[in-house]
């Protein structure tokens, strides 16, 4: 950056001397606090500040994800920087198998393919889980990991909350749904960028909305993803969450709309490599209701409370006023969602689990 604007010195140092201080630090280390004070505006005002415009610009377009608070950007960097984050060769199915595997080999059990419908409650104390099946699974403790508005007001039919708590799904904002297209292309493109953001020639309309600038990413850094010779390519595109709910009951009309995605999405890449067209041997369009099938997430949201000035510092409680036995964990009880969310808060949630049983927290490494 100073090779190419000798004019932003000064913010780019202060910049890059700020991401190492993170570096060093813990999160809620009083220096790591005030660094994350002093980014917590949008992205968009700090690249405003950069004398250079178009490095103003390119930094926005880098970093700038939903209106979020700067602090996040540096942060990823910073872990990025110390090896503490990076991308998982294999992608989330290994992720979370080595989870499943170090959870059993502690003793825990699994059932899969049970959805929720109701949380057991018995004289204000949650003693286990109805399945919609009708199966009944009682504990002694249950703790949520699911969707937030799920669990307090359909599994608990909003009985545990409050007006702070309803607050949060009444003013905060979340993550916005996606239209995820992923696709198998027939070609080597281990020698291009891993992520691109680039402006269409040609508008493409999504779900109702026009789209300007595609995010792709090229997965073939991964060799575990495609067969050698071929990419998998992915596109991550914002969406309007109540566009998609009108074509929830159409099924006919949704199939068409993926189908016309497919063909938006590929000429838009087509801009930037012509060849792919031809060469397009698999394709995935997953919509909001995809996510929402899938994950159960509120409103399609792919990843909970955005991190905001107006959300970084604040605290969600991982109970319910009122009812015993119970906690919550995930990314709807911590703003800025994604897996650390859900590492720290599931951590934080056991230790709280613990501190009531009068039970001393300790982990170990396997």
């Amino acid at each position: 950056m100073l090779s190419f604007s000798q004019e932003d010195k000064a913010l780019i140092t202060e910049i890059i001397d700020d991401i190492k201080t993170l570096i060093e630090a813990e999160m809620h280390d009083p220096e790591s606090m005030k660094i994350s004070e002093k980014y917590s505006m949008p992205v968009s005002e700090l690249a405003a500040q950069f004398n250079n415009p178009v490095l103003g610009n390119l930094f926005k377009s880098a970093f700038d994800f939903h209106g979020m608070s700067a602090i996040l950007a540096l942060w990823t960097l910073a872990w990025m920087g110390s090896g503490g984050a990076g991308y998982p060769i294999g992608g989330s199915g290994p992720f979370a198998k080595s989870i499943e595997e170090r959870y059993l080999t502690l003793g825990g059990t699994i059932s899969y393919k049970s959805r929720i419908d109701k949380i057991l409650v018995e004289n204000d104390t949650a003693v286990g889980v109805r399945l919609v099946d009708g199966t009944k699974k009682r504990g002694d403790i249950v703790l949520s990991a699911a969707d937030g508005f799920s669990t307090i007001f359909k599994w608990l039919d909003g009985k545990y909350s409050n007006d702070t708590i309803k607050g949060f799904y009444e003013t905060l904002e979340p993550f916005p749904p996606l239209v995820f297209v992923s696709l198998g292309i027939n070609g080597d493109y281990s020698h291009e960028p891993h992520w691109l953001w680039f402006s269409l020639k040609t508008p493409i309309e999504i779900g109702g909305e026009e789209i300007q600038r595609l995010w792709l990413r090229n997965h073939s850094m991964d060799k575990t993803l495609a067969p050698e010779g071929k990419t998998v390519f992915s596109v991550m595109i914002p969406a309007s969450y109540d566009y998609w709910t009108q074509l929830e009951d159409k099924q006919e009309e949704y199939l068409v709309e993926k189908k016309r995605i497919e063909g938006a999405v590929i000429g838009a890449i087509s801009e930037l490599y012509p060849d792919i067209k031809n060469n397009v041997e698999v394709i995935d369009v997953a919509t909001p209701l995809t996510f929402v099938r899938y994950t159960g997430n509120w409103r399609g949201s792919y990843g909970g409370w955005l991190f905001t000035k107006k959300t970084m510092s604040l605290r969600m409680p991982l109970t319910l006023p009122g009812l015993s036995n119970f906690y919550m964990a995930g990314h709807w009880v911590a703003p800025g969602g994604g897996l650390p969310a859900a590492a720290i808060t599931g951590r934080v949630a056991v230790e709280l689990m613990c501190n009531n049983e009068n039970i001393r927290f300790t982990t170990s490494m396997p």
